[in-house]
């Protein structure tokens, strides 16, 4: 009788371990990715002007795609390291432009309990808000060829919304895949940003 009590323990503590484990596995520990378009203003020069000037010299701004793969380390943050490719041209003479590429880290969170319980949130409500920062370094690769390849400091902070459009409610499949929008400010080629980006979750 005892063994059969030890056999009956033993397994409902395999099979809650299991079902944590699968919990983690598939709500809180999920690999994904985010693609991005987005465009950065230029917003100002910083630092102090080399022989040739500023690196970018021209109030040049900066459109391009950015993919960064991570993933959940809880229902709210997410981790992950990205590359960007951009071009860098001021928007009244498109044909002098410049290319330029990124590498970072880029740290996210989107408290989908906004607004409302932690675990009590109706299927209809799919919005969240979110707050990031990154950062990494720059290469600027100069068409004049006055400062070569150059490698300098990328950061940036932001903002922006989630639209959850398959379910948007936590402890539900598939939470985590949105559509969201961002704005904030970055730094780069000793320049200053406007970035706005739309992005996918998945």
């Amino acid at each position: 009788m005892k063994s059969i009590k030890i056999l009956c323990l033993t397994a409902l503590v395999m099979v809650s371990m299991s079902a944590r484990a699968q919990f983690f596995q598939s709500e809180t520990d999920q690999w994904m990715m985010k693609p991005e378009l987005g465009a950065m203003p230029f917003m100002g020069n910083v630092g102090q002007p080399g022989e040739f000037g500023y690196y970018l010299n021209n109030f040049e701004s900066a459109a391009g795609l950015d993919v960064i793969a991570g993933r959940n380390l809880s229902q709210d943050f997410f981790v992950g390291v990205g590359l960007g490719g951009y071009y860098v041209a001021n928007i009244n003479s498109l044909s002098d432009y410049r290319l330029a590429a990124t590498a970072f880290v880029d740290i996210d969170f989107r408290p989908i309990w906004f607004g409302r319980g932690a675990d009590h949130m109706p299927e209809t409500y799919r919005f969240a808000p979110m707050a990031g920062v990154r950062g990494g370094v720059s290469m600027l690769m100069d068409a004049e060829d006055r400062y070569g390849m150059n490698l300098t400091p990328y950061g940036e902070i932001y903002a922006g919304v989630n639209w959850y459009y398959r379910h948007g409610l936590r402890n539900m499949e598939h939470n985590w895949r949105s559509l969201y929008l961002q704005i904030g400010v970055a730094y780069m080629q000793q320049t200053v940003y406007l970035p706005v980006r739309l992005g996918w979750r998945l």
